[in-house]
């Protein structure tokens, strides 16, 4: 009698162990993940708008091949000038501010590296930074 149970106990074992293992299971296509990325063209325009969004200021200037090479770039702060438009000794308070360009999945986005408040930017065309 205690051999039937044994063997009862073994199979609901074996039978448990494989269903969390099939649960536990990866998935067949992995979440893809945000990669660093370079655009295909230049696209200042475009992501000088996304950044100016995510500093929530009004428009700024970037140059033309802006994450063309790199897929970090440096934005220095607005300094603070007197009425001549001389920067003002002392002023500068802020950090200039850092935003990197990625992909997901065919989407580009900017994000700031401070904050990591991330700007999708669906007209952008970029690609995967392999460099």
């Amino acid at each position: 009698m205690s051999e039937i149970i044994m063997k009862s106990i073994f199979g609901i074992c074996i039978l448990s162990s494989t269903l969390l293992l099939g649960c536990a299971a990866p998935a067949d296509k992995p979440t893809p993940k945000l990669q660093h990325a370079l655009l295909k063209e230049p696209q200042s325009e475009l992501i000088a708008q996304g950044i100016a969004r995510l500093m929530r200021s009004n428009a700024i200037a970037v140059a033309k091949d802006v994450f063309m090479t790199g897929s970090v770039i440096v934005v220095d702060s607005t300094s603070k000038t007197d009425s001549l438009g001389n920067p003002i000794m002392g002023k500068q308070l802020n950090m200039p501010d850092k935003f990197e360009l990625l992909i997901k999945g065919g989407t580009c986005f900017v994000r700031h590296l401070d904050s990591k408040a991330t700007e999708s930017l669906p007209d952008v065309t970029c690609k995967i930074n392999n460099g």
